[in-house]
């Protein structure tokens, strides 16, 4: 019977792949189809199947839904206000030009990884460009850089949304992945930006992989001290000189902007510092064995990234105005909608595998070599990565398909999290949306975002997977 159970799992997860791969099929509707299929086939019954559909789904949505939605509605304050372009240039001036791929890999990556990746990868890629431009460095390094930083920060570190998502089914709370999310961030990042910089070195040419008509005046210009100064920021100061833009107000579709004197970046800061300190202050108390009451409400994920995004979009009133305020909002909530939905139907899965008694069949399978999990958690996120494209459905996957095994085993859920994020960084290519966003950004030949985009994301994966297994020998 056991063995059954498992074939009917197999079937499941190959037809979900092909589905969604071969078929063209909207991943969410592959999930639930997969799920009722696994239910029913395993003997769950009809009724039965159905009500764990709901189950999961309504679950893993009262544990990770406002946090997703608030965490990536707090990046597009933080896209409004300009506060990233101003980190960039802030670090630059502290560590020099000829650090600067880590100085984006690390701002993306660990500063700002509320912002949804393409977003940021919007916000950025011009960043890159004027870089090269004005140091010297290699295109193909600062590039590398980038997408390294945007995907540590989407599926590591807190409070991007693959990672939050993934925490979900694990049962990981926000304090722990912060506690380990930013210092492995940091070393993920650095690491992978230093190797891939030496392969680049090797591999890249500017001639070939290039686009020879690409037009680099998106790159933007830089001022005196050598920050970037873009057609935004050139308008921003025209404004503070006295004259008064504003544009696309009473537009369907736009954000209506009107600029003010920008605040200290420190303040400017205050939405994503404010509930990052909130919740660790919060673990680091009941960690310590003191239970107070107001820092456990206050430091709760939900009421301190809602905290971080009313400071948010306060500071964000000056620059778009109360007009744009539910336009960014509005912006938010349709960026977070897929995420959202994907998500609660992963959930849905993992308590199909949980009832039909999977969880413990591969629970004492695994139970010889503790390896095993972590490997498979990083396997299977990274075939789905591969086959679909979006490393956030292969992290979630990977991560639900282990969920229900996680109290039978020795293994941490943090490095089932670890391994379903690094894993799911491997191999982005043409399935994947952003892959054609950063080629047309940065003026790359479908040639060289291979060799960039998908080499630089899949050094993070492999140097994600040593570090797991590393891991998995302490903990």
């Amino acid at each position: 019977m056991n063995t059954i159970v498992l074939i009917h799992l197999a079937v499941a997860v190959i037809g979900i792949i092909l589905m969604i791969v071969w078929a063209k099929v909207n991943p969410v509707v592959s999930l639930v189809v997969g799920a009722l299929y696994l239910g029913v086939a395993s003997g769950l019954g009809f009724d039965s199947s159905v009500a764990a559909v709901n189950t999961g789904f309504g679950n893993l949505m009262a544990e990770v839904g406002l946090i997703i939605g608030f965490g990536v509605m707090i990046g597009t304050t933080l896209s409004a206000t300009g506060t990233m372009q101003r980190v960039v240039d802030g670090l630059l001036r502290i560590v020099g030009p000829k650090r600067s791929p880590y100085v984006l890999g690390l701002t993306s990556g660990i500063i700002f990884p509320s912002i949804y990746f393409d977003v940021a990868l919007v916000i950025l890629a011009p960043i890159a460009g004027a870089l090269g431009k004005r140091t010297g460095k290699s295109i193909a390094t600062l590039a590398g850089a980038l997408a390294i930083g945007l995907e540590v920060g989407l599926l590591i570190v807190v409070p991007g949304v693959a990672a939050l998502a993934v925490a979900g089914p694990l049962g990981v709370d926000i304090g722990t992945m912060l506690l380990w999310g930013i210092p492995l961030g940091i070393l993920f990042i650095i690491s992978s930006i230093f190797l891939h910089d030496l392969l680049m070195r090797k591999i890249f040419d500017p001639v070939k992989d290039r686009e020879p008509d690409f037009d680099d005046s998106i790159f933007g210009e830089y001022d005196d001290d050598g920050g970037t100064v873009s057609r935004a920021q050139r308008t921003v100061d025209a404004t503070n000189e006295g004259t008064t833009e504003v544009a696309g107000k009473g537009m369907p579709g736009t954000i209506a902007t009107a600029t003010t004197h920008r605040m200290p970046l420190i303040v400017a800061m205050l939405p994503v510092i404010v509930p990052i300190l909130l919740i660790i202050l919060d673990t680091v108390a009941r960690a310590a064995g003191q239970d107070i009451a107001l820092l456990g409400f206050l430091g709760s994920p939900v009421v301190a990234l809602l905290i971080g995004l009313i400071i948010g979009i306060i500071f964000a009133v000056p620059v778009v105005t109360r007009h744009g305020i539910d336009d960014l909002i509005t912006k938010g909530a349709q960026t977070s909608g897929s995420i959202l939905l994907f998500t609660g139907v992963a959930g849905s899965l993992g308590q199909v595998i949980t009832e039909v008694g999977i969880g413990d069949m591969l629970g004492s399978l695994f139970s010889a070599n503790a390896a095993i999990p972590v490997l498979l958690a990083w396997i299977v996120a990274a075939v789905l990565r591969l086959a679909q494209g979006s490393a956030s459905v292969a992290a979630i996957t990977a991560a639900t398909l282990l969920a229900p095994i996680m109290g039978s085993i020795d293994t941490s859920a943090i490095l089932i999290l670890l391994a379903s994020g690094t894993g799911a960084a491997f191999g982005g290519h043409v399935t994947d949306n952003t892959f054609w966003i950063f080629k047309q950004m940065l003026g790359f030949t479908t040639k060289g975002t291979f060799k960039i985009y998908t080499m630089a994301q899949s050094t993070f994966a492999v140097v994600g997977l040593a570090v797991c297994l590393v891991l998995d020998i302490f903990i």
